[in-house]
């Protein structure tokens, strides 16, 4: 494999990471905020945001379409708080 190659499986990785474990803090943070509070849904559509974003830089990094629906994946932290959060 070429050093480029790995180098750049890591940097996905590294990124990928890092939004998911940001949106779900963000989630988990909308999680913690008082029901009268009306800030929730702003912490949900911010995680949601970082989340899509973090899969389109990860397609920009492999040198892919950013318009796929791989960035539905990136929505999976924000949609599962607003489960928990708003339906259940």
């Amino acid at each position: 494999m070429q050093v480029e190659r790995v180098q750049t499986w890591v940097m996905s990785a590294l990124l990928l990471t890092t939004a998911l474990i940001f949106s779900g803090g963000l989630t988990a943070l909308a999680a913690s905020i008082d029901d009268r509070d009306s800030s929730r849904g702003g912490l949900l559509v911010i995680a949601a945001v970082v989340g899509v974003m973090g899969m389109a830089g990860v397609r920009a990094l492999n040198d892919k379409s950013v318009l796929t629906p791989w960035l539905a994946a990136g929505l999976l932290p924000a949609l599962v708080g607003w489960y928990f959060l708003y339906v259940s």
